[in-house]
């Protein structure tokens, strides 16, 4: 490794300019420009090893794409001059490799190539994301079921689904759809076994939407990897890793943001046609709670499909991240911040909206969590007991279903408030962070 003579300062070019440059750490992919960018000047990406996706500028993608191991520095700061027509000399070369590119995690330990030199950097603690992931299908396998349901996405069988949806759900309305909904709804609640099959349904609706994501992933000709299952808030939730769609076009990430509801739309459709032959009511219950779910998924508040459709439609890859520089633009006599600077102007005025609408809608969950918290908890509190003591009963009457069913209740019951609170012990640890490193700071 090359330093300079204190930080933040590039060595002597006679120090460096004979020596050699290492070379990219093995499994590094250099995509390219990011398409359809609400940048000022559009960030360049490479993926590395680990799948996770880094942001350059134009100059360091360069510099990256000819670490090969092999060349000096005196060589690579000749070609990147005439690349970007402006001088750069040997030691700034080795400022950048060292201090940009190495931390970034893209540069091997030697020179012939291999591991990053160093532990891998860390993953900020993003906002409302999805924790405690666990992969369960692997790569290779995903990238079969996507060729599998890939055809799906061809334009005339898309149209041919929306269509026969919208025709399915004329149907259902013409023939007494709320009354069936309310008689299903009333005949399941008193019979547990048809409530497990309504979360069994579900369920394998939620495998189907990720199925959704990759292979609209596939079809745009990026590349898919792992399906598993992690913690989003408190609730179990499936995701589908599709990072490799930032290579696509702006309208190949917006295939892939909304193939999950478009697979949603397929799995009702099966939903309407088996209920339509067999009368269950419980298939018409899990439509219902199907649709009412592909709906909470365009709520672009937290990190759901909408969140990921307006992030690609402005061209910026994670609007949290822009959350703190926006608020902190928008105070009187404060300049813009540098991060809403590199914007353009339009995609600034979209974040700032978006942040206006986002933080009330949080902060009235959290305010409301806190002030009900005193009065709803003890009652809380005596329900799980009642639910306990239910499920101790059923068990001892051998009803399985009557027992599985008061333990989700109980479940449910529970998971709102953890979340709630789980969400504001993650953002206390944030404002706390944050005064800390300001008093750091000064």
């Amino acid at each position: 490794m090359v330093a300079g003579p204190e930080a933040g300062t590039p060595p002597a070019d006679d120090e460096v300019a004979d020596l050699t440059v290492p070379a990219l750490a093995t499994g590094t992919e250099l995509i390219g420009q990011y398409r359809g960018s609400g940048h000022r000047e559009p960030p360049y990406l490479v993926r590395r090893a680990d799948g996770q996706v880094v942001q350059l500028t134009r100059l360091l993608y360069l510099l990256a794409a000819r670490l090969d191991g092999h060349s000096s520095y005196r060589h690579l700061a000749e070609v990147l001059s005439g690349r970007i027509e402006r001088a750069i000399t040997p030691g700034q070369v080795s400022f950048l490799i060292e201090n940009r590119l190495r931390p970034a995690g893209i540069v091997a330990a030697d020179p012939d190539g291999g591991e990053p030199a160093g532990p891998p950097p860390k993953t900020r603690d993003r906002l409302l994301a999805l924790r405690f992931r666990v992969a369960l299908v692997p790569e290779h396998v995903v990238g079969v079921i996507a060729r599998v349901f890939q055809p799906l996405f061809w334009p005339p069988v898309v149209v041919a689904v929306l269509a026969g949806f919208v025709a399915a759900d004329v149907w259902l309305a013409r023939h007494g759809g709320a009354e069936r909904i309310l008689a299903s709804a009333q005949g399941i609640i008193s019979r547990p076994e048809q409530i497990l099959l309504v979360l069994g349904v579900l369920m394998l609706a939620g495998i189907f939407h990720e199925c959704g994501h990759v292979a609209a992933c596939r079809y745009g000709g990026a590349r898919p990897g792992a399906m598993g299952v992690g913690i989003y808030l408190v609730w179990p939730a499936m995701y589908s890793t599709v990072t490799d769609s930032y290579r696509l076009s702006r309208g190949g990430r917006l295939r892939t943001d909304l193939g999950g509801v478009y697979f949603n739309v397929l799995a009702m459709l099966v939903m309407i046609a088996l209920y339509a032959q067999t009368g269950a009511p419980w298939l018409l219950a899990a439509f219902v709670a199907w649709q009412a779910a592909t709906v909470w998924q365009f709520l672009p508040s937290i990190r759901l499909d909408g969140y990921y459709i307006l992030s690609d439609l402005v061209g910026v890859p994670d609007l949290f991240d822009r959350m703190g520089p926006t608020l902190r633009s928008m105070l009187p006599g404060r300049p813009a911040h540098p991060r809403v600077r590199e914007l353009k102007p339009w995609a600034r005025r979209v974040i700032a909206v978006w942040v206006v609408l986002v933080i009330p809608c949080l902060a009235y969950w959290l305010i409301a969590f806190l002030a009900l918290a005193p009065y709803v908890l003890p009652y809380l509190w005596e329900a799980l007991l009642v639910q306990g003591t239910a499920v101790g009963r059923s068990a001892q009457a051998g009803d399985g279903a009557a027992a599985a069913v008061g333990v989700l209740r109980m479940v449910l019951l529970v998971l709102p408030w953890a979340g709630a609170a789980l969400i504001l012990t993650n953002l206390s640890r944030r404002v706390v962070r944050l005064v800390r490193a300001r008093r750091a700071r000064r």
